[in-house]
């Protein structure tokens, strides 16, 4: 099963994020969202809140050399995460919904071009990556628009050829374009995934599980 919802919502995105090691789930995460998760992504999982907030996939990214995570984090959490073996970066930047503003795998990332150049350089440094400034579909959370691992992306529907040519360089994997949760361009919001495994939200089609597995090159 690579279908899964948290308490009915299906834009499972929204409430966890994960690196190939660890996968964040909220703090009342449901047994069996655990389990599959556990199974489908090769993970230990880790319950906590960020920003004591549930929404942890909206707040922070991640990739296997670090995490950034909101200004808003608190102290306990902050040292929660830093126990738990993650390199954490709380950043300063006002906009701080980072899973809506940066796309990341091991070799590469972009970030949106809302975000101040000198922060930029902090989260490189945090994450161990080059972060390209762009937009995705017109959008400034690019991060909401693409979901990368280090085997491929999955983007926007409506990603336009030059965007998708620099996610390509950027990221340093090949990917494609579709949706999820039947139809939205937003993937990111409806798709967790690593270089073992993905689940996507409960709504997400036969047709766009097949697309998924295909631009995240994980069909074996």
């Amino acid at each position: 099963m690579n279908s899964i919802a948290y308490y009915g919502n299906p834009w499972v995105g929204m409430f966890a994020k994960t690196n190939n090691s660890i996968t964040i789930v909220p703090v009342d995460a449901q047994d069996k969202m655990v389990d599959i998760i556990t199974e489908r992504l090769g993970t230990s999982v880790i319950k906590t809140s960020i920003a004591e907030s549930n929404i942890s996939g909206l707040y922070c990214v991640m990739n296997s050399n670090g995490m950034v995570v909101p200004n808003i984090t608190t102290n306990e959490e902050m040292s929660f995460l830093k126990n738990s073996g993650l390199n954490v970066y709380r950043s300063k930047e006002i906009q701080n919904a980072h899973g809506n503003n940066i796309v990341v795998n091991d070799k590469g990332g972009l970030v949106s071009d809302r975000i101040e150049h000198a922060e930029v350089l902090k989260m490189q440094d945090a994450l161990g990556v080059e972060l390209v400034q762009m937009q995705i579909a017109e959008y400034h959370t690019i991060g909401s628009c693409c979901i990368a691992t280090n085997k491929g992306f999955l983007t926007h529907f409506k990603t336009s050829e030059e965007e998708f040519s620099a996610i390509e360089s950027a990221l340093k994997v090949r990917g494609s374009k579709g949706t999820a949760n039947m139809g939205t361009g937003f993937v990111t919001l409806g798709v967790i995934a690593n270089d073992k495994g993905y689940v996507a939200g409960a709504a997400t089609s036969a047709f766009e599980l097949g697309r998924i597995e295909e631009a995240l090159g994980l069909i074996v």
